[in-house]
């Protein structure tokens, strides 16, 4: 049984089928922010089973995916095993902040969707953001998604089976929100939880490290009550 958000998404789990409907929502919404171009190279932290890829492999000029489930980049390999300009690269688990395999790349694009939730503290928030400031091109933008900032359970559940509902996959969502209820996921939130960081918090960090940033409006995502970050370089 898994007892970490690290060791939950090294094994099959129930979102493995399930993300992609966040993702479609998602995909439909972020390019009013980030239009992408043919020779732009794309940065996708949590890469996960290769959605982001799926979507824009052949509307960029590379993708490079990064993730700590050996499982998952195994996965997405195989599905981008024809298109050479789509690579996945392992972070460890114990030093998943460690961007050693991309340090030396540059990016237009840096995507991080649902990913900050299952950090332990606000340093390696800053953490990350550091690492993506320098990765990050001249001009690129940044889009930090899926952000907790404050603890609202109900709230999340209720705002995901509306959009569900006006998607028409209210009965999917509903088997998949009981299938977590009694599943590893509930036990590994139950005893690690979500990290919250407060807007404020986020801003003063952008501010810290001297980032250009600011909280989207609105949502682009299926969690309505969580923010989303969009950085410019």
């Amino acid at each position: 049984m898994a007892s970490t958000w690290l060791d939950f998404w090294q094994k099959e789990n129930e979102f493995d089928d399930s993300m992609v409907a966040n993702y479609a929502y998602f995909l439909a919404r972020v390019e009013k922010y980030i239009p992408l171009s043919a020779n732009q190279k794309v940065l996708d932290i949590g890469s996960g089973p290769g959605n982001l890829e799926d979507a824009w492999h052949d509307r960029v000029a590379e993708i490079h995916g990064l993730d700590v489930s050996k499982r998952y980049n195994e996965i997405a390999r195989a599905k981008h095993v024809a298109h050479p300009n789509v690579f996945f690269h392992d972070l460890s688990a114990d030093d998943y902040l460690n961007f050693s395999p991309v340090a030396d790349q540059r990016f237009d694009v840096i995507i991080v969707m649902s990913v900050v939730q299952y950090y332990r503290n606000s340093a390696e928030v800053e953490q990350l953001l550091n690492n993506i400031k320098q990765v990050a091109e001249p001009g690129a933008k940044a889009l930090i998604c899926d952000l907790i900032v404050e603890e609202n359970i109900i709230k999340d559940i209720l705002s995901i089976i509306g959009k569900s509902f006006r998607q028409g996959q209210l009965l999917s969502m509903v088997r998949l929100l009981f299938r977590l209820r009694f599943s590893d996921y509930h036990t590994v939130r139950k005893e690690n939880g979500f990290l919250v960081v407060p807007e404020r918090e986020w801003l003063a960090i952008c501010q810290r490290l001297k980032l250009n940033a600011r909280f989207l409006s609105e949502p682009i995502t299926m969690q309505e009550e969580r923010r989303n970050l969009l950085i410019q370089f």
